[in-house]
């Protein structure tokens, strides 16, 4: 008995009354990009392991211009998952963008 409770409470963690499904179909829903991080980080909270979340978290920051955030969301995302063809391409789309910053802020001393 002691061991079907501890199960139930295993499944059934929750964040401020809500489950990671629930704070997932907020995340989901929300259309700004901060709010919808907010709520993907407390899906990770409670499931560390949704490479799902991981990414979709990414590509928020993608949306914020906060690509560091972004790669470090797709690399936790790939850890997770190796072979997470999407949160690959999205990682590989936001270094391009952090390397057109890069550029722009430093450009060559040749020109």
């Amino acid at each position: 008995m002691i061991l079907l409770a501890f199960l139930d409470k295993l499944f059934k963690k929750k964040i401020e009354g809500k489950s990671a499904e629930e704070w997932y179909g907020l995340a989901t829903a929300e259309t700004d990009p901060e709010k919808k991080i907010e709520y993907f980080d407390k899906v990770l909270e409670l499931k560390p392991d949704f490479a799902g979340a991981w990414n979709l978290r990414g590509l928020e920051f993608v949306i914020l211009k906060r690509y560091e955030e972004a790669i470090a969301s797709f690399d936790k995302a790939l850890e997770i998952r190796p072979n997470y063809l999407e949160a690959k391409y999205n990682k590989e789309d936001a270094e391009t963008e952090l390397r057109k910053i890069k550029a722009a802020e430093n450009p060559a001393e040749d020109r």
